[in-house]
């Protein structure tokens, strides 16, 4: 669990914000299901928070060895959180963009991104780590582009992944919120019938699809 001035600035922020959601039904974008969430969309209202957050994680990452020469970022989520943090950094940008094949999904570096990436130290960063599924896409699609990545970093990590489940060598985060999730089909909520939160996540989709 981060401690210190870095990990009491970040909760401060989540909380200024209220993006610090707990005791609802949300759905995940790996299909999971929980019951809190961290609606990173109100820390981005004021773009004082990003930057500010994106500062505190440049400093954290500071000692990263190897060092990275470029930050890669998942779109659409991973935007803001990791240019800020390229930006404090000094570092060049990229993002990887979501695709579709067929029910699977995974990301890919487009727009001359992936010949960038090539033989280069990446740092892959994104805000909030629920089960670590499009962090660990991205670090994928970084790797099938010739980049090597050996750190990833975040703002909050809801407490369900660290390096060895990324398959990196180190994770740097701010702060830690542990928030439990089940598969849909264990899921206690479902089985309550408490209702799904359509407003955050991925639970429009979720419900639509059960329709």
């Amino acid at each position: 669990m981060p401690t210190g001035t870095e990990q009491q600035e970040t909760r401060q922020i989540l909380t200024d914000c209220g993006a610090l959601i707990m005791d609802d039904h949300f759905v995940y974008s790996c299909g999971s299901h929980g019951a809190g969430w961290i609606a990173k969309d109100l820390v981005n209202l004021d773009p004082h928070h990003p930057v500010r957050l994106g500062e505190l994680l440049a400093t954290a990452c500071a000692g990263l060895a190897p060092r990275p020469e470029v930050v890669c970022g998942p779109a659409l989520g991973g935007l803001i959180c990791a240019q800020v943090t390229a930006l404090a950094m000094n570092l060049t940008f990229v993002f990887a963009e979501r695709v579709w094949h067929g029910e699977k999904q995974s990301f890919e570096l487009h727009r001359g991104f992936d010949e960038y990436v090539n033989g280069k130290q990446v740092l892959v960063v994104d805000d909030v780590i629920n089960t670590g599924f499009s962090i660990e896409l991205t670090i994928d699609s970084v790797r099938a582009a010739g980049g090597t990545v050996a750190s990833a970093a975040a703002w909050i990590n809801r407490g369900n992944v660290y390096a060895d489940e990324l398959g990196v060598e180190t994770f740097v985060f701010l702060d830690e919120v542990q928030l439990p999730s089940w598969s849909a089909q264990e899921c206690p909520l479902c089985q309550t019938k408490v209702p799904v939160n359509t407003r955050y996540a991925h639970g429009a989709e979720f419900v639509a699809g059960q329709s």
